[in-house]
């Protein structure tokens, strides 16, 4: 599946629908090469432009998990500073403790409530338009190796996302039995996620 043809399938009608698709739940991959990273982050803001415009009406939020992470850092306080400006003093003398705090937080339950709260905030807000708000992207699984894992993510996200909107994760590597993060870094198979593409070099049209 390129770009092109997500755009495609998330413009149709009959897929807007978070109940249709997925038996389980609806959270979809879409899998491109690495080395596509920054060309496919342009296409995400493309893709949003599109499907808000009035032939579809479609609002999207978009959630880059290496960001929120960052942001859900600096509102914890430690002392007179935050935890993050906390972590950056100590990353130098001592990265096993940082990298050790920061995978914590990444998989820590109030984390994953935390973007919980971002994605009901978007749902709740004035919609004059009446767009419909279908679609959830979650980027930057590149950037927040090796603090969180996408299996990981989808599978303690889950219960947040039934029946609601459709969450579609964008993952650079390719998916067989686990998932292979920049096509090297084996992961755990998020089973319960349907691949809208198994592996990006099917095709050289990804882009």
């Amino acid at each position: 599946m390129t770009i092109a043809e997500l755009y495609e399938k998330l413009a149709d009608k009959s897929f807007q629908d978070p109940g249709t698709g997925n038996l389980f739940w609806p959270t979809y991959m879409y899998l491109y090469k690495p080395e596509n990273e920054y060309a496919i982050r342009k296409e995400i803001d493309t893709i949003k432009v599109r499907l808000k415009r009035p032939d579809n009406y479609i609002d999207v939020l978009i959630i880059n998990i290496f960001e929120e992470l960052i942001e859900y850092l600096k509102l914890q306080h430690f002392g007179d500073s935050n935890l993050l400006e906390e972590l950056l003093q100590i990353e130098t003398e001592e990265p096993e403790t940082v990298n050790g705090l920061v995978s914590t937080k990444a998989g820590e339950e109030r984390f994953f409530e935390w973007l919980n709260s971002k994605v009901t905030d978007h749902l709740e807000l004035p919609n004059p338009n009446n767009e419909k708000k279908s679609y959830v992207f979650v980027t930057g699984f590149g950037q927040i190796f090796p603090y969180l894992r996408a299996s990981k993510f989808i599978s303690n996200f889950e219960k947040y996302t039934t029946g609601k909107f459709k969450v579609v994760v964008f993952y650079p590597g390719r998916v067989d039995q686990t998932c292979h993060l920049f096509d090297k870094l084996n992961d755990d198979n998020p089973y319960r996620a349907i691949k809208l593409i198994n592996n990006p070099y099917e095709d050289s049209r990804n882009i």
